[in-house]
């Protein structure tokens, strides 16, 4: 009752933490500088590229000068855009739209800037041959504040150049951080696995050492002082081994079922004349990777409900097989069909077994038991099938 209280909370903890928005830094929709300033050079590059090809296509005179004129002004656009830049990186609403119209409203001092360098450079610095007629004919219409004319003029067709980039570069710090927002959504997720895969792996330790004090009274009460004697050792070499391994770690099948046999060894006391192992593993399997201690609850199932009760020989069979790229493996205990029948279980044990293996590998891998052809009882348990270091 308390272990199904304790799985339940977990559950419920682990679906609070993948429900839970991940935290919101400023940090993360900021754009890689190498990122941002290769934008605006390249943004400009084109930019003269293209106008300067135009201009020489049409015939048009001088364009030597209007090159030199409008490399000019590309450079005061790189070092406005570049201060636009600036801004931006100091400046994260949390909200995307906020975000966007801070951007567009901060380019709008700087395309004025820019289209007052602009004059500058083609009415004052280095007027073109055409430059006294185009200002003679705002003045004609605006002799008061003709300049501003020209400047504002300037900036509406500008602003959507500046506002086409400040755009480019909102987009490129949202779509880093919906990166790095999914990056800690996995890590979440990976913490609230492996803390379930924790969880799991400790409820078999005090669900096996409760069996086995249990055993240990047992022979106590009876006087089998060598026997008890033999059971503590092997406890203390199986706690040690599996105590020292990570719940998270996969071992070699080869390994887990070294560890099972140390748990066998504890039970050959109790019934030396009634346990019989049989492992049939081929050797290409040896090295098959597999959760650690993922068959112990298994093997306890099967002395439990098996051995313990029975009065004659009793087999535990395993059997391990590779069908369709899984690793299969069976375990297989005989039933005394005269002795009498034991307390039906909670099933956390077995449940556990499948509870790990859907934790770790998801619908790839599974656990069924159920009696057998031969009226014993029998686990079936599937995974992928991996053959590397462990």
């Amino acid at each position: 009752m308390n272990a199904n209280i304790r799985k339940d909370a977990l559950r419920d903890q682990r679906a609070k933490m993948l429900a839970a928005a991940p935290d919101w830094r400023a940090s993360d929709a900021r754009v890689n500088p190498r990122v941002a300033i290769g934008s605006i050079l390249a943004m400009w590059l084109i930019y003269f590229v293209i106008t300067t090809g135009l201009a020489m296509l049409t015939g048009a005179s001088e364009q030597w000068s209007y090159a030199g004129r409008r490399a000019i002004v590309v450079v005061a656009g790189i070092l406005c855009t570049f201060v636009l830049y600036q801004l931006l990186q100091r400046a994260q609403p949390r909200s995307f739209g906020a975000r966007l119209a801070a951007a567009l409203g901060a380019a709008v001092p700087l395309v004025v800037l820019y289209a007052s360098i602009n004059l500058f450079v083609f009415f004052y610095w280095f007027p073109a041959p055409d430059s006294a007629k185009v200002i003679e004919e705002v003045q004609s219409k605006f002799p008061v504040a003709w300049e501003m004319v020209l400047i504002l003029d300037s900036s509406i067709r500008w602003y959507f150049f500046f506002a086409v980039w400040a755009a480019l570069y909102v987009a490129f710090g949202y779509a880093n951080e919906m990166r790095a927002v999914e990056r800690r959504a996995n890590h979440f997720r990976m913490e609230a696995k492996n803390a379930q895969l924790r969880a799991l792996h400790y409820q078999v330790n005090p669900h096996f050492l409760f069996n086995t004090l249990n055993s240990l009274s047992t022979l106590v009460l009876k006087g089998s002082k060598s026997e008890a004697e033999t059971m503590i050792m092997n406890l203390s070499s199986f706690l040690r081994s599996s105590l020292a391994v990570d719940p998270e770690q996969l071992v070699s099948l080869d390994e887990e079922i070294a560890l099972q046999r140390l748990y066998l060894d504890i039970e050959q006391a109790r019934f030396p004349d009634r346990l019989q192992v049989e492992v049939l593993m081929p050797d290409e399997l040896k090295h098959a990777c597999v959760p650690v201690l993922i068959l112990q609850p298994i093997i306890e199932n099967a002395i439990k409900y098996g051995v313990s009760p029975s009065k004659g020989k009793i087999a535990i069979r395993l059997h391990a097989s590779a069908e369709y790229g899984l690793l299969v493996l069976r375990i297989e205990n005989d039933i005394d069909p005269r002795a009498p029948v034991p307390a039906s279980g909670t099933g956390l044990g077995l449940g556990n077994v499948r509870e790990r293996l859907l934790t770790r590998y998801g619908p790839a891998a599974g656990c069924e038991w159920g009696k057998s052809d031969d009226g014993g009882f029998v686990v079936s348990l599937w995974l992928p099938l991996a053959r590397e270091a462990c």
